[in-house]
């Protein structure tokens, strides 16, 4: 059995005002590897995640009230769309949910999903300025372009972390990353 960490981000910028962000959810897996009772192992799992967490300073960034547990090799796995549904509740709680974005980033928006269309992955930070600088529509300024990177990652359409060693590159296609986790999770 694995434990697979899902977190719900939030920017940097409103760290201070929102302190129970980010959300972390754990998600149990490998269900189908339990010889005995599932309902038995999903407690001892939870129950040690919660005496893990207990005293620690982090824990209200915890989302322990759905003790999903999964068996990521069968699609008909009710718990699948248990984990679903609380991503997606998790998303529409996010202080950030419906936020208004400028027009002006739509043109490279649209320039990065036509690459990501013909099968490219990631892009280096030049790459996405070069892109920017030859946008057929308005070119956001160096400070723009942060916040449309910073914007994206939070929507999950792109990943990118404004960090050293890490900043210099942009994940256009994030599907990437959930093949990559979903083969941890199955074991391939």
């Amino acid at each position: 059995m694995s434990v697979l960490v899902i977190v719900i981000i939030l920017d940097a910028r409103l760290k201070a005002e929102y302190t129970d962000i980010p959300k972390i959810l754990f998600v149990a897996t490998h269900k189908d590897k339990i010889p005995k009772n599932v309902e038995t192992q999903r407690e001892e799992v939870y129950s040690g995640i919660e005496e893990l967490f207990k005293n620690h300073e982090g824990r209200q960034h915890l989302v322990l009230n759905q003790k999903i547990f999964i068996n990521a090799t069968d699609e008909l796995d009710s718990e699948i769309d248990v984990l679903k549904k609380t991503i997606t509740d998790l998303t529409f709680q996010h202080p950030c949910w419906g936020e208004r974005l400028p027009n002006a980033s739509v043109p490279l928006e649209l320039e990065i999903a036509d690459l990501v269309f013909e099968g490219k992955h990631i892009l280096s930070l030049t790459e996405v300025e070069e892109l920017n600088a030859a946008s057929k529509g308005s070119v956001l300024s160096f400070d723009q372009l942060r916040e449309f990177l910073h914007l994206q990652n939070l929507q999950g359409k792109i990943v990118y972390f404004d960090i050293p060693h890490l900043r210099d590159w942009v994940i256009i296609n994030p599907i990437l990353l959930v093949e990559i986790m979903r083969s941890f999770v199955k074991g391939i």
